[in-house]
């Protein structure tokens, strides 16, 4: 088979006051016509890094220390600007995981795939252009394309955004597509239409891909093969059945056992924190592997032939088949007296949209018992955000009220004492624009406590923050950075640790483990389950994924256009859905779980 991409040996690093940190080192990729490679590790591996690095292009700060890039033949690390940007588009593309970030909000669709075409295709004429946007928009499965051309990026949903940076990726017709999390953070019928959407386009252009994803059952639906990343080393690699089935590396074993089930099972997270940047002289996943011995602190292991093309960088590949999967012991309520904590009565809720009133939530009812969670589950606009916000006194309600242990709140949080402000703690979808990029993870980690818990000894104040870092498996060490020396993932569980830091009585959950690796979503899901265990705090957690709510939840409620279209137990709701929305999104799972099987 022709090779579209070679990365060979590549190592990247950072300038720091004592020399360089590696976050790449000695990775190799070969990506062969018409194949997709799938790359999968926790958030911080380096992944993305390499990803940026396979387009020729270096996050700031990051240097070239080894290696090469070869594409057409070219080293891509030794082309200058102008060189790379004649490759970008009709050679290289790639799709970002924020895909607010790759389209111009100010612009429509239509604007924004002309400029991009025009780039590399200008002989076309006006109506060739016009013709191939219209194509490229219906191509991704937008209905109406030639009124879609008109329409801004927020006319659209989050999933139709995600296929929109598709189009403009593939606008002109690259040879390799690089995708950074493109399922991450969408409703699970989304996830299906652009699993299905990659698929068709990889089989029908004969392009190439690299899949970038935390998700190893995402990409044991697309892709051909894998290369698992931690703590900036390839450790195995291979055809992805042989991976998946006889996963030759302990890391990839857990990270297999992190995944969410169809079951109700609560996945198991993996012991431990992840080392910052590359691990000398050792095996880097020694501190958290069960199969560890002296002699795996003894060197660097290197990559072995384990199978037909697949390889591993363990000493004790022949062992990990004999790994026994960890089993939670199911957490128990706090007491056995059910205890009302909320109550959301006739709940109804608007917001303004181009001088007109949009209902955002209609008619809602529920409550919630003290040491139990809700689940909230619907596609992407479906209101559930909004409900949530509501009650954590963000968005003012048009009608109904919020009783917290038969106090009646204020709409405005502003309005609410301090204790209602202390008992109720929202943890936001997005860490990127609720953490204060100005502070410390130390500062915003400890700013509950101030507020909260004032009474604290300045070593009380240290010892409790180290302790929050701890639960949320950060290391002490974390407090002195700032969020943007961080990744995406270790952001969101800063976030956490700030809100169990005023000790609630009701944890508001949007979307929290939407932006997290299997692993540390895992973890953060055992997290939250203890914490309502062990102290009685009641859960709101809202999630796309239905199999993490099923695992989680002890009711749940169905979302659609703001209303409540079933409110039931989990296991009613999972075992026998009742309203047709609530059988379409478990016919999604059930096909998500087949498009993964089917690889």
């Amino acid at each position: 088979m022709n090779t579209v991409l070679d990365i060979r040996n590549l190592s990247l690093a950072y300038s720091i006051e004592d020399g360089l940190r590696h976050v790449v080192r000695d990775a190799s990729i070969s990506v062969e016509a018409g194949t997709v490679i799938g790359l999968a590790g926790e958030s911080g591996c380096g992944k993305s890094t390499l990803a940026l690095a396979a387009l020729g292009y270096g996050k700031p700060g990051v240097k070239v220390v080894g290696g090469e890039v070869l594409f057409q033949g070219k080293n891509l690390i030794e082309l200058p600007r102008p060189e790379l940007r004649k490759l970008w588009g009709p050679g290289l593309a790639y799709v970002p995981q924020g895909l607010s970030n790759a389209l111009n909000p100010a612009q429509r669709i239509g604007r924004q795939l002309t400029i991009a075409i025009r780039q590399h295709m200008k002989d076309l004429s006006k109506e060739e252009l016009q013709e191939r946007v219209t194509r490229l928009i219906a191509s991704v499965g937008i209905p109406e394309p030639e009124q879609a051309r008109n329409r801004y990026p927020h006319q659209f949903s989050g999933g139709q955004q995600q296929r929109l940076g598709l189009a403009l990726a593939i606008s002109c017709d690259p040879e390799l597509l690089i995708l950074d999390e493109p399922t991450t953070g969408v409703d699970v019928s989304s996830q299906v239409e652009i699993m299905r959407l990659l698929r068709n386009l990889v089989s029908e252009s004969g392009m190439s891909a690299i899949f970038v994803s935390h998700d190893l059952a995402a990409l044991s639906g697309l892709a051909d093969s894998l290369a698992i990343m931690y703590a900036g080393e390839i450790v195995e690699s291979g055809p992805t059945r042989q991976v998946i089935d006889n996963p030759a590396h302990p890391y990839t074993r857990a990270l297999l056992w992190a995944a969410p089930r169809s079951d109700a099972s609560m996945p198991i997270g993996i012991p431990g924190v992840p080392p910052v940047g590359i691990v000398e002289g050792e095996c880097a996943f020694a501190a958290r592997c069960s199969l560890a011995t002296a002699a795996c602190r003894d060197g660097k292991p290197a990559l072995v032939d384990v199978g037909a093309r697949q390889s591993a960088r363990c000493i004790r590949t022949a062992e990990v088949q004999s790994l026994v999967q960890p089993t939670r012991v199911a957490h128990k309520a706090v007491s056995a007296v059910e205890h009302r904590l909320l109550d959301v009565s006739s709940l109804s809720c608007t917001y303004e949209n181009g001088g007109r009133s949009v209902q955002a939530v209609s008619d809602i009812s529920f409550s919630l018992d003290r040491g139990k969670t809700l689940g909230i589950i619907g596609e992407s606009g479906s209101g559930k955000s909004t409900l949530i916000r509501t009650v954590a006194g963000l968005h003012s309600a048009a009608s109904g009220t919020i009783r917290l242990e038969s106090d009646a709140l204020q709409d405005s949080v502003n309005q609410r004492t301090l204790a209602q402000r202390q008992e109720i703690q929202l943890v936001f979808q997005d860490p990127d624009t609720s953490l204060n990029p100005r502070h410390t993870v130390g500062t915003l980690v400890g700013r509950p406590l101030d507020v909260y818990r004032s009474g604290l000894s300045a070593k009380e104040r240290r010892l409790e923050i180290s302790r929050l870092l701890d639960s949320v498996l950060l290391s002490p060490e974390f407090a002195s950075r700032y969020p943007h020396e961080l990744s995406g993932g270790q952001r969101q569980r800063v976030a956490l640790a700030r809100a169990f830091a005023a000790k609630p009585k009701l944890l508001l959950c949007d979307e929290v483990t939407a932006a997290l690796d299997v692993s540390v979503q895992a973890s953060v899901l055992e997290l939250i389950a203890d914490l309502s265990a062990n102290t009685g705090t009641s859960v709101i957690f809202v999630s796309h994924d239905l199999d993490i709510v099923r695992a989680i939840a002890d009711d749940v409620m169905v979302l659609k256009n703001g209303i409540c279209c079933e409110y039931n137990s989990a296991e009613a709701v999972f075992s026998r859905p009742e309203h047709p929305y609530t059988q379409e999104l478990m016919a999604a799972t059930t096909e998500m779980h087949r498009l993964e099987a089917a690889s």
